[in-house]
């Protein structure tokens, strides 16, 4: 995938070569990736090698910069960036969290956290270091002659360009996206073809029935038609809402600061309600009362502790969880998310893939939209806002990471809070009274 060694070329030709890779990855060609790794992987070699002794973590960096920029090309724009400092910038950002990455041992999984009782502690914030700014690594590149690539590494991006190029011919998971070669394994492929088609059937069914009825039952109840108290009783098509006011229900909030979240058990013992409420803006009761703490979930110890061993995933207590499953002939298994951990590199995979999403938020920021479901709260019968069962691993990353603000979604409101703002007012004026008052709302204190 890599030449062992390149001539040294003008900044000029370097850039133009770069562009034209960047812009063939744009389009979806693997060749375009391959061409950018020729160009820049003894670059990125020769600089690594400036701030790192072994050839393992030079590995992980050079290969991860290439993964981020395919995976993110989308967000390459020559208009406001040259190549060679839009993939510098991915490299100072891969480059800067190896370094602060704290050397760690394996852990013991006996010794394990518990999970719903103990809370993680949180590290703090990325902090960006000076030295490895775009500008900076730029101008280390037109000092520094290329480097050899290791054979190692050589093998690593080309078994890495081969399974993207067999990402074309996996199956998709439910959610329509293909499988992860990495992690897919032949056997789940019967249940994920059920699932994807259960899938599209509830689409089609939803878009010609569902939707229709919510956004009838929310026009007659803006406008108090007949049946609107019924409608309001039995708490608001949230789907219908979402989707008629979408900007207005985002909240932002400081993700350290969302500690407390909704214990769906306990708040909706019956199963029958608890899925239900998901439908509805209004909820009523005492669900707002069980809740559970951020830093003592089960998301949070996972993504706390695979970040803390970043530099050795190997050595996590997820790792030798994971691995310990696998020992007892009970490996981790999803059709829904085409994954079987059945093997101890399928795991080792399974945590780089979190890694380098966490490794993409400290690049390029947090974006709400390339989840799944965009990130959920609810307000309480106070007016204060709690996490709910939507986005929880993005958020504990967003937490981890101490990203200083991240874009909510109001997703349920307590009954109590709605009444109480509304102030006897219905529909419409009621709706609009909410929505203003949504943006003054603020965590749950801890």
């Amino acid at each position: 995938m890599a030449n062992n060694q390149a001539q040294p070329l003008s900044s000029a030709v370097v850039c133009s070569r770069l562009g034209d890779a960047l812009n063939a990855c744009a389009q979806g060609s693997t060749e375009g990736l391959e061409s950018l790794a020729r160009q820049s992987v003894p670059c990125l070699v020769a600089i690594a090698e400036q701030f790192l002794d072994h050839h393992d973590e030079i590995a992980d960096v050079v290969h991860d910069t290439l993964e981020l920029a395919w995976h993110n090309i989308w967000r390459f724009n020559a208009a406001k960036h040259g190549p060679q400092h839009w993939l510098m910038h991915i490299f100072g950002s891969r480059l800067n969290s190896q370094l602060s990455a704290p050397h760690t041992q394996p852990e013991d999984d006996a010794s394990t956290l518990r999970i719903d009782i103990d809370r993680v502690e949180l590290p703090p914030p990325v902090h960006m270091s000076e030295a490895l700014s775009a500008e900076h690594l730029c101008a280390m590149a037109e000092q520094l002659p290329p480097a050899v690539i290791s054979e190692h590494l050589r093998t690593r991006l080309t078994t890495a360009l081969e399974l993207l190029r067999s990402t074309r011919d996996m199956p998709l998971t439910p959610n329509g996206e293909p499988a992860d070669p990495r992690l897919f394994d032949p056997i789940l492929a019967p249940r994920m073809r059920l699932s994807r088609i259960a899938n599209r059937t509830m689409g089609v069914l939803d878009g010609y029935i569902g939707k229709p009825l919510e956004q009838g039952l929310l026009s007659l109840w803006l406008h108090q038609a007949p049946g609107n108290t019924w409608i309001e009783k039995r708490g608001l098509p949230r789907h219908a809402i979402e989707e008629r006011y979408s900007r207005q229900l985002d909240v932002k909030v400081a993700p350290r600061e969302l500690l407390r979240q909704v214990n769906y058990p306990l708040s909706f013992p019956d199963r029958k309600i608890r899925h239900r409420v998901g439908s509805r803006l209004l909820w009523e009761g005492d669900w707002d009362v069980p809740l559970s703490h951020a830093l003592s979930s089960r998301r949070t110890h996972f993504i706390a502790d695979i970040w803390h061993h970043r530099r050795h995933p190997n050595h996590s207590r997820s790792y030798h969880y994971l691995a310990g499953r696998l020992a007892r002939g009970n490996p981790i298994a999803s059709h829904s998310d085409g994954i079987m951990l059945d093997r101890p590199e399928r795991i080792l995979a399974y945590l780089r893939r979190y890694l380098l999403y966490m490794e993409s938020i400290i690049c390029f920021g947090f974006d709400n939209t390339l989840g799944k479901d965009p990130l959920g709260v609810a307000v309480n019968r106070q007016g204060e806002l709690i996490k709910i069962n939507k986005g929880l691993h993005r958020l504990a990353m967003a937490q981890v990471l101490g990203i200083p603000n991240v874009t909510l979604k109001v997703r349920a409101i307590h009954r109590q809070w709605w009444q109480r703002i509304a102030d006897g007012t219905q529909g419409q004026e009621a709706l609009d009274k909410v929505l203003s008052a949504l943006p003054y709302c603020q965590p749950l204190g801890d």
